[in-house]
Parts: structure tokens; sequence; C-alpha cells
């Protein structure tokens, strides 16, 4: 029976990675809400905390989601977990390439291991996953969404690392939306602007209105936000839309 709406993911199978947490974790809820079966990627650690996180994620999408571990700056960590996916349920039909890190420091001050880190992650990341795809890990029809940021737009103090990992992403989707094309996949970016998190709970209230004040909405976004846009370009209703720039940021950068 053909979907009764551009928004009915039933029967898709959705990798989110970076998924424990933040706007991944809200991501992959949102699709499970809308019928999709959610691997919900975290990457290990010692304590076992992101683990923890990642399976109370996937026990609120319910519907079959479960918790997968990998690091995405590791090829054989993607490696294996795409083949996982392969074998438990034949392939993706979405991936969104979500996970990253921040590292800022002033670009005097930064060190080797600062700037490559967080670019081994925040764009290698991408790069492995969409290379995946390429290889046969993603469904022909497919849809990949890439979370960029408006950093990699404007640049911001002190983000000598991110803003150029989130940059080379655009540059990324691009590529990938040519080279994937002739599969009927689509790959597209979310740039987002300010957006509330647990993380920015900690921020000053008067840093988080001063921000404010830059944006022509007035305000910093929500989750949900990002979400809508992420439901959106994977949905069928965008099947028209590839290697675009989605920006959610309330009017702060309007640039292509």
């Amino acid at each position: 029976m053909a979907p009764t709406s551009p928004f009915d993911f039933t029967g898709k199978t959705a990798l989110v990675t970076g998924a424990s947490r933040g706007i991944g974790a809200g991501i992959a809820e949102a699709f499970a809400r809308h019928g999709a079966t959610v691997l919900v990627n975290y990457l290990p650690d010692p304590a076992g905390a992101m683990r923890a996180e990642a399976e109370a994620v996937a026990a609120r999408c319910g519907g079959g989601a479960e918790a997968i571990a990998g690091d995405v700056s590791k090829t054989a960590d993607v490696s294996a977990m795409l083949d996982a996916i392969k074998a438990k349920h034949g392939g993706l039909d979405i991936l969104v390439a979500n996970a990253g890190i921040l590292r800022d420091r002033s670009l005097a001050k930064m060190s080797d291991d600062e700037f490559e880190s967080v670019l081994d992650v925040n764009l290698g990341g991408v790069f492995r996953c969409l290379r995946g795809a390429a290889q046969g890990a993603l469904r022909e029809g497919g849809r990949v969404v890439a979370l960029a940021s408006v950093a990699g737009q404007v640049g911001f103090f002190g983000q000598a690392n991110y803003a150029p990992s989130k940059a080379a992403v655009i540059a990324l989707v691009k590529v990938a939306a040519r080279e994937l094309a002739r599969k009927k996949i689509t790959v597209n970016a979310i740039a987002p602007g300010f957006i509330r998190t647990a993380m920015t709970e900690t921020m000053p209230p008067e840093v988080i209105e001063k921000t404010a004040e830059q944006v022509p909405l007035g305000e910093w976004g929500e989750v949900a936000d990002i979400v809508h846009a992420a439901l959106f370009l994977c949905s069928s209703g965008a099947r028209y839309i590839t290697g675009h720039v989605l920006n959610v940021n309330g009017g702060f950068h309007m640039g292509t």
C-alpha cells in the first residue's frame, strides 16, 4: 500500500549517527514516531554512559529501534556498523550524519590534535558514512542528510577547526549528491544556527540574549526546528531536492 503521507516512513530503516542526545536523539525519535525502524548510533565510552543514553533513546523510539555502537572517526567502526545493518535489515533507506564534536580554542593556541580530531569526526565521519552509502549500504531511492552549521558559512572566533569542518561537509554533500543521483539517492545538508540544547542550558542567559539580538527572528531555535527540516528532506515531498543546504537559523545567515 502506498504511504498516505509524505512523512510516512513505515517500512524504512534509518541510521542517525551521534544520536544518544541532543539534536541526534530528537531526529531519531521523530523518525520512529513516523514509522521508521531507527538505529541509534553512539560513541562507545569506557564508563558506558553513551550506551545507556542511546539505549534510552531507542527505548523511547520503540518499534524495533536499537542502539548501535560506532566511532565515526574510525573506518573499521563505520564498516562494522554498516555491515551489521545490512546483515540484519538488508540496508538503509535513510542516513542522518549528525555526529560531531567541538574543541574550541583561538587559532594561536589550537593544537594539531584539537584541529585534526574535530575534522576527523565532523568531516571524516560524514565521509565514511557517505562512502558506505555509495558502496551499497543505502538502498536505491534513499535519503542522506548531513548536519553542517552556520559556523561553516560565516566562521566564528575560536573555531578554526569546527568552522572548516562544517564548510567542508557542505562541499562533500554537493559532491555526493552528484555521484549518488544515478541511484535516485538525494544528499542534502542542514545548517543550524543557534539552537537550544541541553548543552546550551548551561550558558549565561545574557550570552543567549545577546546572540538572539543578532537573529532577525529574535530568538534561538529549538531542536524541533532541526528535526522538522530533517523529516522534510527525507520525505517523498523532497524527492527533487538534492545537493541543497537548508539554513535553519532564524535569518542569521541568508547566503547560499
